[in-house]
This record gives C-alpha cells, sequence and structure tokens, in this order.
C-alpha cells in the first residue's frame, strides 16, 4: 500500500483539534450568549469615550453630534433627555438640550434617515462639568439597561416604525416643553427609552416606550385638569 493513503488520515486527525480546545478557542461572548451591540460599542461605552476626550471648559451640540457617527437620532435623543431624568441641577442644561428634541422628532415622523441640526443649533454649547455630572450619573442606570437590550421585534422599528416612533417622541417632547408641574420625568423616560430602541433594534423597548408615553400623557392631562379646577376654584371664591 502507498505511503501517502496511509499518511493523509492521521493528516486529517492532526489538523482536526478536539472539541474542547475548539471551544476553548470559541469567543467568550458566544459562549456566555451575549449579543454585540449593533452599532458596535454600546452606547454607554460611546458616551465614557466622548467625556475623555473633551478638554475644553465648554461642549457644543456640533462635537457632540460628530462623535456619535452613525448612532444619529437614537443616542441624540437619549441625551437631550437626560437632563430630565437625572437629579442634578444645572442651570440652562435642559433648555440647551431639550430645543432639539422637537426638532428631531419631527424629522424622525418625516421619515429622515439621518438627524440634521441647524448651524445656529450646533453652536450652541454647555459647561464641560455640568455636562459630565449629568451623564456620571446617567452611565451606570444606563449600563445596566444595556444588558436586557438586544435585536428582536425589529418589524417596530422599520421605515414605517421609526415614523411612528416619531410621531410619539413628538408628541413627549411637546409635553416636555410645556411648564407643567411634575410631568417632565415620564416623557423624557419616554424618549430615552425610544432612543435606545432606535440604537439597540429592539421593539420591546419600543413598546415600553409606548406604554410611558401613554402614562405621559394621562399624568400630565391629570396635572392639568387639576390645575384648571383650583384656578377655577379660586377665582370662584375671589367672586365670591
Amino acid at each position: 500500500m502507498d505511503d501517502s493513503t496511509i499518511s493523509a488520515p492521521h493528516a486529517m486527525e492532526a489538523t482536526a483539534p478536539p472539541d474542547g480546545e475548539a471551544l476553548g478557542r470559541a469567543p467568550a461572548a458566544a459562549l456566555s450568549g451575549a449579543l454585540p451591540a449593533p452599532n458596535g460599542h454600546r452606547t454607554s461605552t460611546v458616551l465614557r469615550e466622548f467625556l475623555d476626550s473633551q478638554t475644553g471648559e465648554r461642549v457644543s451640540l456640533g462635537s457632540l453630534r460628530d462623535a456619535l457617527g452613525d448612532r444619529g437620532f437614537g443616542v441624540l435623543l437619549l441625551i437631550f433627555a437626560l437632563p430630565n431624568l437625572v437629579p442634578v441641577n444645572v442651570p440652562l442644561l435642559s433648555a440647551v438640550l431639550g430645543a432639539p428634541l422637537v426638532l428631531l422628532a419631527a424629522q424622525l415622523a418625516y421619515g429622515r434617515h439621518e438627524p440634521w441640526l441647524p448651524d445656529w443649533l450646533t453652536g450652541r454649547s454647555f459647561p464641560r462639568e455640568s455636562f459630565t455630572a449629568v451623564v456620571r450619573r446617567a452611565l451606570p442606570a444606563l449600563g445596566r439597561i444595556e444588558t436586557l437590550l438586544r435585536p428582536r421585534l425589529t418589524i417596530l422599528l422599520s421605515w414605517t416604525g421609526e415614523r411612528l416612533v416619531g410621531v410619539v417622541i413628538l408628541l413627549l417632547a411637546l409635553i416636555l416643553t410645556l411648564p407643567i408641574p411634575f410631568a417632565n420625568w415620564l416623557p423624557a423616560f419616554g424618549i430615552a427609552l425610544f432612543g435606545l430602541a432606535i440604537v439597540e433594534k429592539d421593539g420591546l423597548a419600543v413598546l415600553a416606550g409606548f406604554a410611558a408615553a401613554v402614562a405621559s400623557v394621562v399624568v400630565a392631562g391629570a396635572v392639568v385638569i387639576g390645575l384648571i379646577k383650583a384656578f377655577l376654584l379660586i377665582l370662584s371664591g375671589l367672586l365670591g
């Protein structure tokens, strides 16, 4: 028998690694069942890297938009909602970050694929220390939420689905602009959920955002009705 025919099986055995070694070389994420972020790094990681890269005294919306790259609408919505979610008193930060929410929501509802901010808005800035305080306060909770998110029910984030999400976010953004006491946290939370859902392609987070939106409308409506009743009661007492 020819030697080459005898050595062939042995060559095959030598190149085939044992099952244990193959598993040992498998990526840890595959063994643990963890899924990578759809856009590479997680949003929390991108925000940490952005904070570390800032050395000036102020942070502009333009530099923030450029640092987010292709994450677009999702992360911008999350960041602009953060000041209403984190119990850190930063003067004017909510005003600076709140203005773009209506603009972004309108663009998403219209069907734009990438966010656009006018020059007068990208030039607006706020103190770096104030922005860092808000983001650092939110990062632990954001990291925990990200572990629960993964691509699923993606039909809710199709082009039509995102337009519907944009309409709901626009409603929530308008509620945020109203001077309604105790009615800011829920709509901001809903916007943040929608933002993360867009980044992570998670339809379940979209459903949670819809639930937060319904609760926001109910709470805002109850507060407005209560204020109207109180005003009428005071007015009737004065007119007596």
